[in-house]
């Protein structure tokens, strides 16, 4: 069975979540400070993503 496009968004929308998480560990063990800024930096923008991708699953559920 072909997964639908719901789905497709949702299984981002949760691997956007694990990034998220895996990103927020990196957090805690990085030393350099140039290095926590561009880990915050990619942290932003998967939460950027993550908003966009979960206004998209509660378009798609409407339909």
């Amino acid at each position: 069975m072909h997964e639908n496009a719901r789905g497709y968004v949702q299984n981002s929308f949760q691997s956007l979540q694990e990034a998220k998480h895996c990103l927020e560990e990196a957090l805690q063990t990085v030393e350099k400070d140039f290095n926590r800024v561009r880990i915050e930096q990619s942290l932003y923008a998967i939460e950027q993503a993550i908003q966009r991708c979960d206004y998209t699953v509660h378009i798609l559920e409407q339909d």
